[in-house]
């Protein structure tokens, strides 16, 4: 689970974990599921950023594609991502834990009978 810099890509294993952790996209509100999400390094590689689970989570390909310009903070505390919206969508700036995503969360069953 733990590459270092030896190697910028993640694994499938570490993939896997994130999946379970994270449960899809950490951006919230986005409900793109695990497989259709990118590992992204929250310091990154070119920086000296660590390929470990810890230093990962996932994101949606639209918003891994604007992570460095939407206004979308992440940051790991305790081995967990917490995001900070833009003020655009939270004015209060206010840290929140990730891993919430509504793909992971299983739908409520349908009510056949009336």
């Amino acid at each position: 689970m733990h590459l270092g810099t030896t190697n910028r890509f993640f694994t499938n294993s570490q993939r896997r974990a994130l999946a379970g952790r994270d449960g899809g996209c950490v951006i919230p509100g986005c409900t793109v599921p695990p497989h259709l999400t990118q590992a992204h390094h929250v310091i990154p590689w070119s920086k000296g950023g660590l390929t470990n689970i810890d230093n990962a989570v996932l994101i949606c390909n639209a918003g891994h594609a604007s992570i460095e310009t939407s206004g979308w903070n992440i940051d790991m505390r305790h081995g967990r991502p917490w995001v900070r919206g833009p003020l655009i969508f939270d004015p209060t700036q206010t840290w929140r834990p990730a891993g919430q995503n509504r793909a992971a969360t299983p739908a409520e069953k349908p009510h056949w009978e009336k």
